[in-house]
């Protein structure tokens, strides 16, 4: 479960289901607008990013349907921004003209893993904490088994060890954990386990903040590409983020 894996996938819940059809209508209609997928749209067309482009209200709900589901009695009570819808597309990834090879066979090989809020800063991009997520909130819109997101089992305890020693008694903001998150993640390669986390519209999943994961090459047969809202509420404390 979340204390050991970092991860848990829920089962279907008529009311995250109900949440789930709303929001995807209203997803349909944003990565068919033009504007929106000039912005959003990356790896050859194959990945609509959609970072903050659901319009749901501070509770999470989408025209008055509630967000609710099994999650809640394992998070904290935090206001939500407007959620990421992450669509990938049959293909990817393909590689873009201005990408480098090795970030490219990372994408692959890796699936781009990575831990959520650990900004690239300045030119030589020195990783620092930035966004202080509480938790990350997988909703499945469609069928995400062609592409599913995948998460490394146990990485949260390796990457939380070694960022809470790299920091220390400082504030996050003020640190340069490029070097302790890079080891930190040769680490978790080298000793866990990757898990696809399969699942369908009403099932939702949780994944530590902490947590390595990434998205899973295309696998599946070509069909409209798979949708996951996802939801990343931060705590307003940077050092919470780090003790909690």
């Amino acid at each position: 479960m979340m204390d050991a894996d970092g991860f848990v996938v829920f089962d279907h819940d008529p009311r995250t289901a109900q949440w789930a059809e709303v929001a995807r209508h209203l997803s349909e209609k944003i990565a068919d607008d033009p504007a929106a997928q000039a912005r959003n749209l990356r790896h050859g067309n194959t990945w609509f990013v959609g970072v903050d482009m659901l319009p749901n209200a501070p509770n999470g709900s989408v025209n008055g349907v509630p967000l609710q589901g099994p999650w809640e009695d394992h998070v904290p009570t935090l206001p939500q921004h407007a959620a990421q819808v992450s669509i990938i597309y049959p293909g990817y990834p393909i590689r873009d003209p201005d990408q480098s090879d090795a970030n490219h066979r990372y994408r692959v090989n890796r699936m781009a893993a990575h831990v959520d809020g650990l900004l690239p800063v300045g030119a030589k991009r020195r990783r620092y904490p930035r966004e202080f997520h509480a938790y990350i909130l997988g909703l499945p819109l469609n069928d995400v088994a062609a592409a599913p997101t995948v998460v490394w089992r146990g990485s949260h305890q390796i990457m939380q060890a070694a960022l809470s020693e790299a920091i220390g008694a400082a504030d996050p903001r003020d640190v340069d954990v490029t070097d302790a998150y890079h080891a930190a993640r040769r680490h978790v390669f080298e000793t866990c386990k990757a898990v696809p986390l399969r699942a369908r519209p009403g099932q939702s999943f949780l994944i530590h903040r902490f947590a390595l994961h990434g998205t899973t090459p295309w696998n599946g047969p070509t069909d409209d590409g798979r949708m996951i809202a996802f939801f990343r509420p931060e705590f307003s404390d940077p050092g919470e983020w780090l003790r909690a």
